[in-house]
């Protein structure tokens, strides 16, 4: 039987391998990192952050805990920080 080693990739080799535009993907990835931060911390259940923004569910919340961006949009996310009161900050600058 052969075994193949598996490559660590970064975000952006991550982001390519999925067809998502790597900002998009950066910005999800750093928002869930937040929230599950904020959660752990403050000892917050994934049911109990569902029950705290309407229409999210315990099942989305372990999807994107468990590395799954493509099931939340960055407006829920955000929707969910505010929830938490969390301010973000979010600067654009030119490449």
């Amino acid at each position: 039987m052969k075994t193949e080693k598996l490559k660590a990739q970064t975000l952006e080799e991550v982001a390519k391998d999925w067809g998502i535009d790597y900002q998009v993907f950066k910005i999800k990835n750093d928002l869930i990192d937040t929230i599950k931060q904020h959660c752990d911390e403050n000892e917050i259940s994934q049911r109990k952050l569902a029950s705290m923004v309407e229409g999210l569910t315990q099942d989305r919340v372990s999807k994107i805990f468990s590395g799954q961006v493509g099931h939340m949009t960055i407006d829920k996310l955000v929707e969910i920080l505010s929830a938490l009161n969390i301010k973000i900050n979010l600067k654009a600058k030119a490449a």
